[in-house]
């Protein structure tokens, strides 16, 4: 009895060494070391106004095919960033999918549908020249964002995304978000996005859209809503791209953005953006316009560097914040794995 015990376990797990043999695990990495240079008009006395960031990832993927044609996967994305030295890291998104002849669902931390199918201009520059490096352009009022692409978004959250199969260039995508359990986290959240993709002779191109609402923080607290706009167009070495963009900050203050930009590919390695991004607050005469011109030189396979410099003029309205008028430059080196 012992005997045949052991024989069972052994096939037990043998059995489930080669279930597990079937799932294609890929381990990929990237990290970008930025020098960032500030001359702003409302300096602090002292301060050097320059200093090194770093982000660095780090995704485990695992993907398994099930004989029926279902693909199963699970995502983790490690990341450490900071300003100074780093100390830790931590889960910056990890969440499990399934597709098939469905479309795709993501259950777990990950951006939601507005987030993967919208589009900015500052997607033209370096790598988040605009979202990680734009705090003092936009100063701490009202102006809910810097960029054009869904402000109200889920980003890396606990949420459920569906993504229907591409149908002749459409693809449509909508997420749910529970904001939680307690009586100030009654914001739950859905987005919807979409993108239709076309070519016309040589030139390639795709239209989209973003929407989300966000329910009140507490029982019968005014809801908060956004959109987003763009076309992104591309024809041999040109690439351009236009976005309207639109959030609320409360019920009464909303943010609006537009931003438009251009992206050449010289050759050799090197490729040319120029942006244009105008925000403006509804009511209280708060705005921020920053031009963007940008540099990538391709050094060698999977290694980049950025040269990247905004000009920008922030005016602060009623907001109580201080008016800005300045330049900032970023240096970055970016690696792939």
């Amino acid at each position: 009895m012992r005997k045949l015990l052991l024989t069972t376990t052994a096939l037990m797990t043998a059995a489930t060494l080669s279930s597990a043999a079937l799932a294609d695990v890929t381990i990929t990495g990237a990290m970008e070391f930025t020098y960032e240079s500030v001359d702003s008009a409302t300096k602090v006395t002292g301060a050097s106004n320059d200093d090194f960031s770093s982000d660095q990832n780090v995704v485990i993927k695992f993907e398994n095919k099930t004989d029926s044609g279902l693909t199963i996967g699970m995502v983790q994305n490690i990341e450490s960033d900071g300003d100074d030295g780093v100390s830790d890291a931590s889960s910056d998104e990890n969440y499990m999918y399934f597709k098939g002849g469905f479309g795709k669902i993501e259950v777990g931390n990950n951006d939601g549908a507005g987030d993967q199918l919208t589009r900015t201009a500052s997607d033209l520059v370096g790598p988040d020249a605009l979202s990680d490096n734009g705090t003092g352009m936009t100063g701490a009022g009202n102006l809910a964002d810097d960029n054009a692409d869904l402000i109200l978004d889920i980003n890396d959250a606990n949420n459920i995304t569906y993504i229907m199969p591409a149908m002749s260039g459409l693809t449509v995508g909508v997420s749910y978000m529970d904001a939680g359990d307690t009586v100030a986290a009654n914001g739950d959240k859905t987005t919807v996005g979409a993108k239709y993709a076309f070519t016309s002779g040589a030139v390639k191109g795709s239209v989209h859209f973003g929407n989300s609402n966000t329910g009140g923080a507490t029982a019968g607290a005014s809801s908060l809503n956004s959109d987003s706009m763009g076309i992104d167009i591309s024809t041999g070495p040109f690439r351009a791209v236009v976005a309207k963009a639109s959030a609320d900050v409360t019920s009464a203050i909303a943010t609006s953005i537009t931003d438009y930009g251009i992206q050449y590919k010289l050759g050799n390695g090197i490729t040319l953006a120029a942006v244009g991004t105008q925000i403006d607050e509804n009511i209280g005469g708060e705005t921020s316009d920053i031009t963007t011109i940008s540099v990538k030189y391709n050094i060698a396979s999977g290694l980049d560097a950025y040269i990247t410099y905004h000009d920008y003029d922030y005016a602060a309205g009623t907001s109580g914040e201080t008016a800005d008028d300045g330049s900032k430059t970023l240096f970055t080196l970016k690696s792939k794995f």
